[in-house]
């Protein structure tokens, strides 16, 4: 069971928008191993202390296991077909810095700190609603594809054939999509959410001392990997 997303150890979503875009920086100039084992541990301390045990594990095997794979057996050996596969690894972990604390942006906020933060950043009304409807949208289709799944596993139906899999999971999801999106638009015009009008809203972001140490900490360890 999670903490919740408003807790006094969650920094709030401006702090984590600032360390997905300070961490962004890792794809162009790659640092040192030490420092980037260093930020995937600390990303995934985050998140255990906020109640994602299962997110906490997961981020450090994932890693683990693209930090290993491509030096198996000394790829080198390999024909080319095998060395370009085990190359993926290295381009997946390349990227999986920055993708590791955007999902954990995604996965401890809420809309309402969300909303709350891009008004407090002046954020456009332009940029800001699709920002929101996105972060009601992937919630709600996974559970639907959740459900998807749980009906053809009580049904006795299998999704190892891939034409099968378009047929059960993939044309139900695009409806379902569809609906979803419908029903959050409607939502948000029913709240007046394109109302000139100043807002007042129940969520306050504020900078807490959990904000000043996970920024900070970021941003040394990715000075200290560029300069080792």
């Amino acid at each position: 069971m999670s903490i919740g997303v408003r807790s006094n150890v969650n920094p709030n979503p401006i702090t984590k928008l600032f360390v997905v875009v300070v961490l962004g920086f890792t794809v162009l100039h790659s640092i040192n191993i030490y420092f980037e084992w260093s930020i995937i541990v600390l990303i995934s301390l985050m998140y255990l202390i906020n109640g994602y045990k299962k997110q906490a594990i997961n981020n450090i095997l994932v890693y683990l296991v693209m930090f290993i794979v491509p030096y198996i057996g000394l790829i080198s050996e390999f024909n080319a077909f095998i060395k370009m596969f085990f190359s993926l690894f290295l381009v997946f972990r390349m990227f999986y810095v920055p993708f590791s604390a955007g999902k954990f942006m995604i996965c401890t906020s809420d809309v309402g700190c969300v909303i709350s933060s891009m008004d407090r950043l002046k954020i456009p009304k332009e940029f800001s609603i699709p920002i929101s409807v996105m972060f009601r949208f992937f919630p709600s289709f996974k559970e639907e594809r959740k459900n998807i799944r749980m009906a053809m596993k009580i049904k006795g139906i299998h999704t190892r054939n891939p034409i099968k899999y378009l047929e059960y999971i993939a044309v139900p999801l695009l409806i379902v999509s569809s609906n979803i999106v419908d029903d959050i638009s409607k939502a948000a015009e029913t709240k007046c959410i394109e109302s000139p009008l100043k807002k007042t809203r129940y969520t306050k972001v504020c900078m807490r001392k959990v904000d000043l140490v996970y920024s900070v900490l970021m941003v040394l360890m990715l000075l200290g990997g560029w300069l080792c």
